[in-house]
């Protein structure tokens, strides 16, 4: 099925923080210029954007999971979308396929989706196209981490996190062995980026706040009981940020009680352990019953099928513009674009202030190629303001080449992410989470029913044989 053709469209590919932000400044500026005549559509396989920066507290407690969720639809009024898997992409006759569920029951299409219903499908035309696909997690080749260890991608994987942590201190509060008991209270964190360190420093306060409930524990350990550690393969922390931040962070989170090991690799992950290597081949064996993987992306493997230029990862190579080289009207942004710093000869990293910012950029560009009497406008990405969490009430920020640290940062930060977060509603309930937080401990309730079947079959099947 095709749909009828209109004059010009702008079809957008992935409801994250590169497709929404391009959707929502779209609709601001033709908003502003009443001469463009321009169909916004976007595509997301989710109704709801993910403000993924707020995902460990989300895993802490500290967040409801519903705040950090937006509905699509009611954040972009002017943008018509669709729930729908994007099946293939065909730049040369400017078609996207898709693939929809559909309810009826017919027993003679042989295409299922994942519940077994019937899948039927959809191609839509575009004038100009915006690839925001996002990311999968990297693991290494030949390796079966997927099945043993936790990502924090989206909300899924923050709840399923936050009610193995539970079940996790529960255990342990009962368990007498105490080599049982010090595997179940270790959690490791293989990756040492802003992703893994703001997570290692909110499981470390939310621990600090939680102890007092389990008296077993607390009685046991003279220490805090649970153990959280930070896995880097490289010789710092933080490489998003500068060195000097990076240290400070380090310092500050030894403090706090967080282990670092760096110059380290992961190597292998099974049911209760982690072995790692150093680089002069050291290997040691960590026990632990919670990996929590934040280190590594792949690109969706649908851009590795788009005929364009790429990297050898399957990325889209994008000039200064956002246009995807080899490309006609295609963009790209967020982890679905490749594109160079030239000041420091890297790629910029995959984060959502790099996508947020892209995704404007990209909006502004369509505009103006579509008016045809503007230039377009090169991305440009300042790193005068840095920042990350780094434990309780506290975080670290570089602004305007000035090193900050302490309570005002820490402050500012959810001033900027507050304000960044779409919808006043969900902005309003955020902060009246962080005061309730202020003056209540954590939710401990542990949903017996939240697990995910692949990290938990092993002990289920030995439950059922007991």
């Amino acid at each position: 099925m095709t749909l009828e053709k209109s004059s010009k469209k702008i079809l957008i590919l992935g409801g994250g923080f590169g497709g929404m932000y391009c959707a929502k400044k779209l609709e601001c500026l033709m908003a502003k210029r009443k001469n463009i005549d321009a169909e916004i559509i976007l595509v997301s396989r989710q109704n709801f954007f993910v403000f993924t920066p707020m995902l460990p507290q989300v895993v802490s407690g500290m967040i409801e999971s519903n705040h950090v969720v937006v509905p699509l639809r009611q954040v972009l009024k002017n943008t018509k979308f669709y729930e729908a898997e994007v099946a293939s992409i065909d730049v040369k006759k400017r078609k996207v396929n898709l693939w929809v569920e559909n309810n009826n029951n017919n027993h003679n299409d042989d295409s299922h989706g994942e519940n077994g219903s019937p899948l039927s499908d959809l191609t839509l035309d575009y004038d100009h196209l915006v690839i925001s696909l996002g990311s999968d997690t990297n693991f290494p080749k030949s390796s079966d981490f997927a099945h043993v260890v936790f990502t924090l991608k989206n909300l899924k994987d923050a709840l399923l996190l936050r009610n193995h942590i539970i079940d996790m201190l529960e255990r342990a509060d009962i368990e007498s062995d105490l080599d049982k008991r010090r595997q179940m209270l270790n959690f490791v964190i293989v990756g040492g980026g802003l992703s893994g360190v703001e997570t290692a420093a909110e499981l470390n306060a939310f621990f600090h706040k939680v102890v007092k409930y389990y008296p077993n524990l607390k009685a046991k350990f003279s220490e805090l009981p649970s153990h959280v550690t930070i896995i880097q393969s490289r010789d710092r922390i933080l490489p998003e940020l500068n060195s000097k931040l990076a240290t400070d962070t380090l310092q500050k989170m030894n403090q706090d009680g967080i282990s670092i090991i760096l110059n380290t690799k992961v190597i292998d992950v099974g049911k209760g352990f982690v072995r790692t290597v150093t680089k002069e081949g050291e290997q040691s064996t960590i026990p632990a019953n919670t990996v929590i993987w934040t280190v590594g992306i792949s690109p969706n493997p649908l851009t590795a099928s788009i005929a364009c230029e790429k990297m050898t990862s399957g990325r889209p190579v994008v000039d200064s513009f956002l246009h995807v080289k080899g490309c006609e009207n295609v963009w790209a942004v967020g982890d679905s674009a490749y594109i160079m710093d030239e000041i420091s000869g890297e790629p910029f990293p995959a984060t959502a202030q790099h996508a947020l910012r892209e995704a404007e950029v990209a909006a502004e560009n369509i505009v103006n190629s579509l008016e045809k009497n503007n230039g377009l406008r090169k991305f440009k990405y300042g790193r005068d303001a840095q920042m990350a969490l780094i434990g309780s009430k506290s975080a670290i920020a570089n602004i305007a080449g000035i090193n900050l640290s302490g309570f005002l940062i820490w402050c500012i930060w959810r001033v900027v992410y507050l304000k960044k977060l779409p919808m006043f509603k969900k902005r309003l309930r955020v902060a009246l989470d962080w005061i309730i937080d202020i003056f209540f401990d954590p939710d401990l309730t542990h949903l017996r029913g939240l697990k995910e079947d692949r990290k938990f079959e092993n002990h289920t099947k030995h439950i059922e044989s007991r």
